[in-house]
């Protein structure tokens, strides 16, 4: 994976037993200590080099093949060889690990009935207290789509309108959003629902 790949996710820690094959020969048990949806660093007694191919099998999670990244001391840490399809998945299952209050909404996304918005659009607030204009594409009890001039990282906490949520993918025109269960937040200042998706 590319540097400029690698920046578009955001670790977190996690202390999961691990499986390990190297070049498909070599076996060891380990443990996670970090992941990402593009890559994860590994507490491990492996003789490993740059460039061996590794299948990790994590509990809980996935098994995932991967490339060796770099070594530091006491393990290793690699980039992840995956579809778009298996690393949208895996970005759900480590959103489930990292905020179990959203467990609801990312079980149950793909039956929830989606809603066309035509061209409404709204504001998000970002965690570091900016501002993002989107169109919103369409929406669903449990979260939303939309097209927007820049994606945040995956994983973010965001607000759309006044509903708290957490970007779980990103699309070729803006991302997605699964929101908190019932995360309407009460700040008088904010406009009236029936105002913040406005059609233009």
């Amino acid at each position: 994976m590319f540097k400029t790949d690698a920046r578009r996710y955001r670790r977190m820690k996690l202390d999961l037993p691990a499986r390990i094959v190297i070049n498909a020969v070599d076996e060891y048990e380990g443990r996670l200590l970090n992941i990402s949806p593009g890559d994860m660093a590994l507490i491990c007694d492996a003789k490993v080099t740059v460039g061996d191919a590794a299948v990790i099998t994590i509990e809980g999670l996935d098994v995932i093949e991967t490339t060796v990244a770099r070594r530091f001391p006491g393990g290793f840490a690699v980039s992840f060889l995956l579809s778009k399809r298996r690393r949208a998945l895996l970005t759900e299952q480590l959103m489930l690990c990292a905020n179990p209050e959203f467990s609801d909404g990312l079980g149950d996304r793909r039956s929830s009935p989606r809603h066309q918005t035509g061209n409404a659009r709204t504001v998000c607030r970002l965690e570091d207290g900016s501002s993002l204009f989107v169109k919103i594409i369409d929406t669903a009890v449990n979260g939303v789509a939309v097209d927007a001039s820049r994606r945040p990282e995956i994983g973010a906490s965001i607000h759309v309108g006044r509903r708290r949520g957490v970007v779980t993918r990103h699309t070729p025109r803006g991302f997605i959003v699964v929101y908190e269960k019932a995360a309407v937040e009460t700040n008088t200042t904010d406009a009236p629902a029936e105002q913040v998706l406005r059609a233009v």
